[in-house]
């Protein structure tokens, strides 16, 4: 009897039916995997601590795979980290050597691999040689690419699935984008069943392509709107 097992008052002892194996990976559920995958812990965070271990760099829900609430968290903290604390120089100028890098030393004089590891902005390859990783890309985009101050319309949010799908007016006025409900919530202080209608601001990188690539920064509650503003009976010029 395994330790799933659970006494029933009534007859023998069962045991819990083994929960299916998730397709895409070797080491997790599938129930753990889409838990997840909905979650900034990943799924190493959504399981007791005998498990953790075990299932610690599922692919399923890491911040290397596109989709995932890790994934977005992650590019939503380089964003912050490129626009709002930038590193210093030295470090900015080696990522941009691996970058475009070919094979060949690496000269690192005022010791920023460390630090840029401690970012997961650069890993080791198997030769032991350093390579920037895609966080460490999305920080040099970040640097250089425009952002602007847009309004942002929420059309609806997913508790459970802790995401929200709102209309970034700056990048697609008809096009949906997938939020994280938490940082809505976090930036705005508002709670989740007050969100839905609201505009809000925020700052994006509006020519961005697919609504994925979008990294929504500096959220904040909009400014009411005059009133006739929304129907076309008052315009900008009165």
């Amino acid at each position: 009897m395994n330790d799933d097992a659970f006494p029933e008052p009534f007859g023998p002892l069962y045991e819990r039916p083994a929960q299916a194996p998730c397709p895409d990976c070797s080491c997790c559920s599938a129930p753990l995997c889409e838990r997840g995958r909905r979650s900034v812990q990943q799924c190493s965070g959504s399981t007791d601590a005998q498990a953790m271990q075990l299932v610690s760099g599922c692919p399923c829900s890491a911040e290397t795979t596109p989709g995932t609430h890790a994934w977005r968290a992650a590019r939503i903290r380089v964003t912050r980290h490129a626009t709002e604390r930038p590193l210093r120089t030295p470090a900015v100028l080696l990522l941009r050597v691996l970058e475009s890098a070919e094979d060949g030393p690496v000269e690192d004089p005022e010791d920023m691999l460390g630090m840029l590891k401690a970012y997961r902005f650069v890993t080791v390859d198997g030769d032991g040689r350093p390579v920037i990783t895609d966080l460490g890309r999305r920080y040099l985009q970040a640097r250089t690419e425009s952002r602007y101050a847009t309004p942002v319309e929420v059309k609806s949010v997913d508790v459970k699935a802790r995401t929200a799908q709102v209309v970034v007016i700056g990048w697609h006025l008809g096009r949906d984008v997938t939020v994280l409900l938490d940082q809505l919530l976090t930036d705005t202080r508002l709670a989740a069943e007050e969100l839905p209608g609201r505009f809000l601001e925020a700052e994006a990188n509006c020519r961005a392509e697919t609504a994925d690539e979008l990294v929504l920064t500096k959220v904040r509650i909009a400014p009411e709107l005059p009133e006739g503003w929304m129907d076309g009976s008052v315009t900008s010029g009165e």
